[in-house]
């Protein structure tokens, strides 16, 4: 294991927005603390307490399946019977929820366009602060990460909900880039202790925050540039362009980097290289339309990479420097056994073979010729349910 050199730890500031959502709190957690049963109680003329009927089980289950992900969420909360069918139709809602690209306008500046893969439908959202001078980093847990240059401050954004947090930048960005080249939300258990991690290739520095904190804690660390990080399993992994494989620890004292020993690494040179956790798994994609895909399952009995040739029913979604992930399209009606691909400036989609082959194309767009809307990356509405609402006691 390597002790990465920390520096000193540089005050930071965290705030989130005034569109808060219920409190959050870790998914892993006992079911039977999250949910607590109220029954309304009306009073009648004699002052004698009625418990108000309840829906049956069906019914509650033909609503549920016509909810968006945060009405979903907010649904499994109402009471003990909610919740029971929330975590017994958890699964399949999940596999009915499309991804969504992101467009966006070159003029825009406070509206971003989600265009959903399941109906066509392109929900244009409203934010609250102007993208002047500001860069999408990428896509986490149901965030869109964005960075101010101008006024060094990172953004975490569900469009959905409107939820909104915002953390002082510990170093000046680059005029024309961001300075970070990934960031990922970690989850904590509440929405007032968030963490956030984020790591710039050129400086070399690996800088974390955790509002309870309000610092920011920076380490470093040397070889080849890092591609991207995910969040698997309570564990926090990366990997290299050169498909090297490692996890953080993240104490109260500093940053712990420790390098895996993984056999059947390939032996490749990839600045897309990405991780992908899907399914309790951990996969690792090398991607190039129309030169080669390769997926790697990691195997953490044997330590080792086994490729995988086919995605069976699910479809692996890519979209440039965001991240990826792996869904299965067959509830709304996609293709499965493929890559969704969208490329950077463009409006357009396009679908690829496991041989990274392009056999299929459509515009995002009414008239792409004369639209000036261009895609960002894929939006996952559904990695939103990583995180369950809980709603304050006080409002029970």
């Amino acid at each position: 294991m390597q002790r990465i050199q920390r520096d000193e730890g540089t005050q930071g500031s965290y705030h989130p927005s005034h569109q808060c959502p219920p409190r959050l709190i870790s998914s892993t957690g006992p079911k039977h603390s999250i949910v607590q049963r109220r029954k309304r109680k009306i009073k009648k003329d004699n002052d004698d307490e009625q418990e108000v009927a309840e829906l049956s089980s069906d019914l509650l289950e033909f609503i549920s399946k016509r909810l968006d992900v945060v009405g979903f969420c907010a649904f499994g909360v109402v009471c003990k019977s909610w919740w029971e069918v929330y975590v017994r139709s958890r699964e399949d809602f999940l596999e009915s929820v499309a991804p969504m690209a992101v467009l966006i306008s070159s003029h825009a500046k406070r509206s971003v366009n989600l265009y959903d893969m399941a109906n066509g439908n392109t929900k244009k959202v409203m934010l609250r602060n102007q993208f002047v001078g500001k860069f999408f980093v990428g896509c986490s847990i149901g965030y869109m990460t964005i960075e101010d240059c101008r006024n060094g401050e990172i953004s975490l954004i569900n469009p959905l909900s409107g939820h909104e947090l915002n953390f002082n930048s510990p170093s000046s960005a680059l005029q024309g880039k961001p300075l970070h080249d990934l960031i990922i939300f970690i989850p904590t258990l509440s929405f007032r202790n968030h963490s956030i991690l984020t790591v710039c290739n050129s400086t070399h520095e690996i800088q974390f925050f955790h509002s309870r904190h309000s610092r920011w804690f920076t380490g470093r660390f040397f070889g080849h540039p890092w591609t991207d990080i995910a969040f698997f399993k309570n564990q926090i992994y990366f990997v290299t362009m050169k498909a090297r494989l490692g996890n953080l620890t993240i104490t109260e004292s500093g940053i712990d980097l420790n390098w895996l020993v993984v056999e059947n690494t390939p032996d490749v040179n990839a600045q897309n290289m990405k991780l992908v956790a899907s399914n309790n798994q951990l996969l690792m994609v090398d991607f190039v339309p129309n030169r080669h895909l390769n997926i790697h399952k990691i195997d953490f009995n044997s330590m080792g990479w086994v490729k995988q040739d086919k995605l069976g029913d699910q479809a692996l979604f890519f979209g440039g420097n965001w991240g990826p992930s792996i869904t299965k399209p067959g509830k709304w009606g996609g293709q499965s056994n493929c890559v969704y691909y969208l490329e950077a400036s463009s409006s357009m989609c396009y679908i690829y073979s496991m041989e990274a082959k392009l056999i299929e194309k459509f515009s995002l767009v009414e008239n792409p010729t004369t639209s000036k809307l261009y895609s960002e990356g894929w939006y996952y509405p559904h990695q939103c349910m990583k995180i369950d609402y809980h709603m304050d006691d006080r409002a029970m």
